[in-house]
Order: C-alpha cells, then sequence, then structure tokens
C-alpha cells in the first residue's frame, strides 16, 4: 500500500508539474516559445497576461489566446492613427464604390476631390463561377496625393452576406503563391478575375507614368478582403518599398492563415482595420475555424475599434495585437453597424456625396 500511495504521489506531481512550468512565465514571447514536461505548447492569455500549457482548462477567451509570438501585445501608446484622413479621404473613396454606374461615381468623388481626382476605370464580375453575386472595384488617381486608388465595393445585401459567410466553410481555403500562407478562394478568385479584367494595366500604367506613385488600397467587408488580397499582391510582385502602400479597410472578415497575416504585415506595414461597435463580420470566421488557433482563420494588424458609435469625437481603441479580441463585438451584434461607418449609410452615399448637408445618410 505505501508503495501504492508513493507511485500515485509521484504521478499527480509529475502531471502538476508541466502546467506549473508554464505557469510561471510572465512574458508572451517566452511562453509562446516553450512547452510543458508533456511537449504540450505553452499558450499565452492577455486578458490575463498569464501563461498555461494549451491542455490546462482555461478560462481565457479564445480571442485572448495566443500560441504565436507573432501575436504577443505590443506597445501602441506611439501608434499614429489619422482619424480625419480615415473620414476625409477614405470615407468617399470606400463609399462611391455603391455608385451605380461611372457617371454618378465620377460625380460623387468629384465632389470631394474636386478636380484633383482622376478615375481611371472600373470593373464589375461574377464573384464566383455560380454567378449569383458580383465584385466590383475601380482605379483612380489622386494628383495631388501621386496615390494609385484600388478601391473594392463591399457588401451590398444580406444575401450577399450569407452567402460570403456560407464560403467560409464551404470553399476552401487555397495557397497564396504570393506570399506565405493560405487564404480563402472565394475571395482570392474574386481578386484575380478583378486583376485580371483590367487592374493589372491600370497598375502597371500609372507605374509608369508617375515616379514614386503611392498605392493605396481600400474597402469595406468583402472589399476589405479584396484590397488586403490585392495590396500584398501587388507590394510583392512589383518589390515595392512599404512606405508606399496603404491599406485600410471597413469591416474586414478574417479571410486567411496566420502565416497570411504575418506576410501581410511585412509587406504593408501601414495597413488599418477599422471596425464598427457591434458589426459581427469582423469576428468571421472564427478563429478556430477549421481547427485551432494556430491555422485557423487569422487577422493581420491593425485593429482601430469604435465600440461607441463612430459619430465625430468617438472614442477608439487600438488593438495591442494584430488579431485582438474582435469577438467582443459580436453579442450581442447589430447588423447595422456592419453597413453604416463614420455615421454615414455607405450604399446611398453616392445620392449626396460630399455635398450632403448632414453626415448620417439613413
Amino acid at each position: 500500500m505505501t508503495k501504492l500511495l508513493l507511485l500515485l504521489s509521484l504521478l499527480c506531481a509529475a502531471h502538476s508539474a508541466p502546467l506549473d512550468s508554464c505557469a510561471r512565465i510572465d512574458s508572451c514571447g517566452e511562453c509562446t516559445g516553450a512547452a510543458d514536461g508533456f511537449g504540450y505548447r505553452c499558450q499565452w492569455c492577455g486578458s490575463s497576461a498569464s501563461c498555461a500549457s494549451e491542455q490546462s482548462e482555461s478560462l481565457c477567451h479564445v480571442d485572448d489566446m495566443t500560441l504565436d509570438k507573432y501575436n504577443c501585445p505590443g506597445n501602441v501608446s506611439d501608434v499614429r492613427y489619422d482619424e480625419s484622413f480615415m473620414r476625409q479621404t477614405v470615407l468617399p473613396l470606400i463609399a462611391a464604390t455603391h455608385s451605380p454606374d461611372a457617371p454618378h461615381l465620377l460625380s460623387a468623388l468629384e465632389s470631394c476631390f474636386h478636380d484633383q481626382i482622376e478615375i481611371i476605370n472600373s470593373y464589375e464580375i461574377f464573384c464566383e463561377d455560380t454567378e449569383v453575386t458580383t465584385c466590383f472595384g475601380y482605379s483612380a488617381y489622386l494628383k495631388d496625393r501621386n496615390a494609385l486608388v484600388l478601391a473594392f465595393r463591399g457588401t451590398t445585401t444580406l444575401f450577399q452576406l450569407i452567402d460570403e459567410g456560407i464560403s467560409f466553410f464551404l470553399h476552401p481555403k487555397v495557397e497564396f503563391n504570393v506570399t506565405e500562407g493560405v487564404v480563402d478562394s472565394y475571395y482570392l478568385n474574386a481578386f484575380y478575375k478583378l486583376w485580371e479584367k483590367g487592374m493589372r494595366n491600370d497598375v502597371e500604367k500609372v507605374m509608369r507614368e508617375k515616379e514614386d506613385v503611392k498605392f493605396w488600397f481600400f474597402g469595406h467587408s468583402l472589399g476589405g478582403g479584396l484590397a488586403s488580397i490585392a495590396s500584398s499582391y501587388v507590394a510583392k510582385t512589383y518589390g515595392l518599398d512599404t512606405n508606399r502602400s496603404k491599406l485600410v479597410t471597413f469591416g474586414m472578415p478574417r479571410i486567411g492563415d496566420i502565416d497570411l497575416a504575418q506576410a501581410h504585415d511585412e509587406l504593408v506595414p501601414d495597413s488599418w482595420r477599422i471596425e464598427h461597435s457591434k458589426d459581427p463580420v469582423p469576428a468571421l470566421p472564427p478563429r478556430t475555424f477549421p481547427d485551432n488557433i494556430d491555422q485557423g482563420s487569422f487577422h493581420h494588424k491593425a485593429e482601430i475599434w469604435y465600440p461607441l458609435g463612430m459619430a465625430q469625437g468617438a472614442s477608439f481603441q487600438v488593438g495591442s495585437r494584430p488579431d485582438t479580441t474582435v469577438g467582443r463585438s459580436v453579442f450581442p451584434f447589430n447588423i447595422e453597424d456592419h453597413f453604416t461607418y463614420f455615421d454615414v449609410l455607405l450604399e446611398t452615399w453616392y445620392l449626396k456625396g460630399c455635398n450632403r448637408e448632414e453626415a448620417i445618410e439613413k
């Protein structure tokens, strides 16, 4: 009996030691590179700033966990987020994607940028082979900024939003051969269709004609995913210096894995994912889909979250990690927050453009 008790004591001690070996670590970087005595990786919980074995029971929300040093919290006190640029420049360029035709597109944008904008081309294609929903994008040149803009239209109807949601579960993630990682095939195929439709020619023509031209990629929802792919693709394909590219998205879903996110951040560090309060789309698909938080869906940086609405002067939070706790804004979610950004209903903004008397277009 004494030997049996001793054996049980040793087994209990051996079982608890690995958990304690992770719990003794007090930094995210060290935690994500360590393992417990059984070989299970240690994981960092951002909300409690603590380390534990991935096999331990944890009250940490999945969006707060990280197994990879890439997603460790960083110092965001020196982040320079230019809200006036987002409101005055990005918002019109994204909202204009809902214009029904070229004349309305030009009229809406001229109301904001006057003679400083040149619309180069616009393109519309079927997003997928079933030819159910369409994707749209346009190219424009801002003369006073020496910037080529590629802007992509977001989700226009609840049906299309459902179609996108289904794609996360039915469409496979495929290798993004331009960089590391995998990307949702729905988004990648749509981007390539728009690219071959004429965007490639627009990019290469402006690159030949305009010295040191900057490249700006903007989009909302579905369009945010397309803009993200476009920004990495153009930066990598044409060897752009990191200071020549900018990406801004509104309500963008997760479109790839952690390897894709990390590769993107190296190519386009000037990236901003703006999220409106209870918009549920940035939390889709879940980080754990399809299997774990390493290989599942993942955001690149940098998150700017407006928890209490987006009126002028509203407070915002800067995410301290590339894929932060966007799950906080899901329940209860508000689908209207997905279609309204900076107090503008994006789908109807083009009717008045920058000539509107009030900011709210509902």
